[in-house]
């Protein structure tokens, strides 16, 4: 361990450039790998003070750049508890101040060590309060990692260059990201966790989960409330599933995950069948999303998102207000819900901070659907709303 400090505390590291679709550019050093071509993702901000690591694993990131606001970043390593699934899925991130000398008991590797292990990478000390300033005022953008120009290279024909391969990589907006989700990450955690804990699940709830990118934090959370969750590929036609026999089931859960919730189709049509079982249905992020779908509302793309472990929800039907974690690009239309869905109205939940749709509870055609918008298992973030898992318990018994 002393020696990589050493060496990344004293070889001078490259210098590569942030470059974002409106042509706006910052440099800074390299963190990890960086592919010759570069690497492009749409540019995110997190405001959570700790949990890099549980944001660098969350398969909700997958074709983002996640700007990390705190500003010290690498301060307490890299652990295996912490992973959100087995590898990370984000293509780059950005930081004020990397670490190199992590301290704490738990760890077992440095964050760039993390980094080159994955292929990725990461810039470091650029002004990340600028960039977050620029991206609240003209919205989420596209943008690339790449090594600045070399020595005689014409600065202007490298930066257009750099703008054309930006411009050319898909947009957010009807993108289909969930495909390469297909359970099987998720039912070896489910194994783990009985083995490593010596638990028998016999008599437990059992419930179906539709996997578009599910963190490993949400099966604990039903792991320890003795619910057994069994995962299957939500982006494949519930006919081709294997091994499914909806009689077996308690209810259903409709994953995280990256993209355009309105891309996901066969998403949606899996969760419309699954409607007509009848059964206790939970959804949460790009899940509540398709979920809403697949009710007849609409959704659309925020102009920045929510990222971080500090966004307020108001629950009208519990008469509080949570302080959650949150990771979406996407909303729920609330119009086009209350629509196809007058009875949401007193079941509603939302955003103070811009009124944006939240969750809601309803019965439909004798389901019981729990929907929300927000991360009840934190990882990172804080613990007010795991009462969610409570009440979904609640739902299958």
């Amino acid at each position: 361990m002393a020696s990589t400090e050493t060496t990344a505390m004293d070889t001078p590291r490259k210098k590569i450039a942030l470059v974002l679709s409106d042509g706006s550019l910052y440099q800074g050093e390299l963190i990890g790998s960086l592919a010759q071509n570069g690497k492009i993702g749409e540019i995110v901000f997190n405001t959570s003070m700790s949990g890099y690591q549980e944001i660098i694993t969350d398969p909700s990131y997958r074709g983002q750049m996640v700007c990390f606001t705190y500003p010290s970043i690498g301060n307490y390593g890299i652990n295996a508890e912490d992973n959100q699934s087995d590898h990370p899925w984000l293509e780059g991130i950005i930081m004020r101040d990397y670490c190199p000398t992590p301290s704490n008991f738990r760890s077992t590797m440095t964050l760039e060590e993390y980094l080159l292990q994955n292929n990725l990478p990461g810039i470091s000390g650029i002004d990340t309060r600028s960039l977050v300033r620029h991206i609240r005022s003209h919205g989420s953008l596209m943008g690339g990692l790449f090594y600045c120009p070399e020595q005689g290279q014409d600065k202007t024909i490298w930066l257009k260059e750099k703008l054309q391969a930006i411009h050319s990589a898909p947009d957010m907006e009807g993108l289909n990201l969930t495909d390469v989700f297909d359970g099987k990450a998720g039912n070896a955690y489910v194994q783990r966790y009985l083995q490593k804990n010596q638990k028998n699940p016999d008599g437990w709830k059992k419930i179906a989960v539709l996997d578009f990118g599910i963190k490993f934090a949400i099966l604990d959370n039903f792991l320890k409330r003795n619910i057994l969750p069994t995962v299957f590929p939500g982006n494949t036609p519930l006919e081709q599933w294997e091994g499914f026999n909806a009689a077996e089931y308690d209810g259903f859960f409709f994953s995280n995950g990256p993209g355009d919730p309105a891309a996901v189709t066969t998403g949606v049509e899996n969760i419309s069948k699954i409607q007509e079982l009848t059964r206790p249905m939970f959804g949460i992020c790009l899940g509540h999303q398709m979920l809403s779908l697949s009710l007849g509302a609409k959704t659309y793309k925020l102009k920045f998102g929510h990222h971080g472990g500090n966004q307020p929800v108001r629950a009208a039907h519990r008469r509080n207000v949570l302080i959650t974690a949150q990771n979406h690009g996407f909303a729920v239309d609330e119009d086009s819900l209350r629509a196809v869905e007058p009875s949401v109205a007193n079941q509603f939940e939302f955003n103070p901070n811009d009124s944006t749709a939240e969750g809601y509870f309803l019965t439909r055609g004798g389901s019981r659907i729990l929907s929300i918008q927000y991360h009840p298992e934190a990882s990172p973030g804080p613990h007010d709303a795991q009462i969610v898992f409570d009440e979904f318990a609640e739902m299958l018994r």
